[in-house]
């Protein structure tokens, strides 16, 4: 059996890092790739995380607006479609 001295020992220091992860960062390919989805990702409004291993992660939102009309001749509520609300919005425009 194992004494928890043995276990701590065997369990790698996160300060540690492999050849492997410290090329990734230096690695040109790497940071065009990464240099762009990061932009392309701030620029939509989105949150960026960059992990140690290289990985990228992002989150955002996409805000849907719908609107409803009284339709007094089905005697219902109508989805309205983005053709209707930009007819609607040249109309008052003209208007």
């Amino acid at each position: 059996m194992n004494s928890i001295k043995e276990i701590i020992n065997i369990i790698p220091d996160s300060q540690e890092q492999s050849v492997e992860d410290e090329d990734i960062m230096l690695n040109p390919a790497y940071l065009r790739c990464s240099s762009s989805i990061i932009t392309d990702a701030l620029q939509k409004g989105f949150d960026v995380l960059q992990l140690e291993n290289g990985d990228i992660v992002t989150t955002g939102t996409k805000i849907i607006v719908t609107q409803y009309n009284w339709d007094s001749s089905k005697q219902k509520m109508v989805k309205k479609s983005a053709k209707d609300l930009k007819k609607q919005e040249k109309s008052r425009k003209t208007a």
